[in-house]
């Protein structure tokens, strides 16, 4: 336990006190339990952990995401934290690093199956109809799918953002919403049909619009 530490007040040093140690002092405090130490790392290290994230998922908003896991990742594991092995900088980059690759590797697993469940949705050959894409670009889809989302029942909602959204089974689906698998599966087909429909209908629309706009040109 650092100096000056006792059982009542973890460390009894104030938050400027602590900015003035050097990063492995202020890392024996968290582990001490002192909540300022890890204010005072994510100052220091915040735009580095986020600029290392944006240069792996490109993306900032997931980017400022993963800052937050790391530096509350760094309180769970302060821990195991060994200044003979490295740098505590070092072990926040690490951290960043492998935190970073992860939510790129997720990201990616839930656009591939958000694209699959949309295929499910379309249920469209490739090609043209009167003119317009079958094939929507990723905005378009999520987009279109966000809008059409509140024309569904509640349970219907849940189920699909559940699969397109957190990339989730229909059997994971039933145990996180304690539903049973044929009812979830009930919602899901059920909810794939309305939104097709739904879909049918807004590009339609979308065609007549164009068609009424070309007429009057």
């Amino acid at each position: 336990m650092p100096e000056g530490c006792d059982s009542r007040e973890p460390c009894g040093m104030s938050y400027q006190q602590l900015g003035k140690l050097a990063d492995e002092a202020v890392m024996a405090h968290l582990v001490a339990g002192h909540g300022d130490a890890v204010a005072v790392l994510l100052d220091r290290y915040v735009r580095l952990v986020t600029s290392i994230a944006y240069k792996i998922i490109h993306d900032q908003a997931e980017s400022e995401d993963v800052a937050q896991d790391v530096f509350v990742d760094l309180c769970r594991t302060a821990q195991q934290f060994d200044a003979a092995k490295g740098s505590a900088k070092m072990w926040i980059i690490r951290t960043a690093y492998r935190r970073s690759l992860t939510r790129r590797r997720n990201l990616k697993t839930r656009d591939a199956h958000f694209h699959s469940g949309l295929d499910d949705v379309l249920d469209l050959p490739h090609g043209t109809n009167r003119g317009m894409p079958l094939k929507l670009s990723s905005y378009e889809c999520r987009r279109l799918v966000c809008q059409i989302l509140g024309k569904l029942d509640t349970q219907q909602r849940v189920v699909i953002e559940l699969v397109f959204f957190d990339g989730l089974t229909l059997r994971d689906v039933a145990t996180k919403t304690g539903a049973t698998l044929e009812s979830v599966r009930h919602r899901y087909y059920r909810s794939i049909d309305k939104l097709r429909h739904l879909i049918y209908a807004e590009r339609s629309g979308a065609v007549a619009r164009r068609e009424t706009l070309d007429a009057q040109a």
